[in-house]
């Protein structure tokens, strides 16, 4: 359970990066490309795409975020059983 929540943290984390691609690795186009940064090309060429791709990147965060309450309720519930047998209920 620990290395998926990891993994939907890292996802979240890596969908919002934008300061650090843009900055360490210059942004070189075609090759350092992130949704926001892609998001920040179209915003500068064609306003509507951009809007599309900023709607894509926020169902995306919406997915991740229920797949953390999701994952943090099996948790919850896996140590709420856990300590039952504990106690012996």
């Amino acid at each position: 359970m620990g290395l998926l929540y990891g993994i939907i943290l890292c996802n979240a984390r890596a969908m919002g990066e934008f300061g650090a691609v843009s900055m360490m690795s210059s942004h070189i186009r075609g090759e350092t490309n992130t949704m926001p940064l892609h998001i920040e090309v179209l915003y500068n060429e064609n306003v509507a795409a951009a809007f599309a791709v900023a709607s894509l990147l926020a169902v995306l965060a919406l997915i991740t975020l229920i797949l953390k309450t999701i994952l943090e309720w099996k948790i919850a519930g896996h140590k709420t059983i856990e300590a039952q047998a504990y106690i012996g209920d």
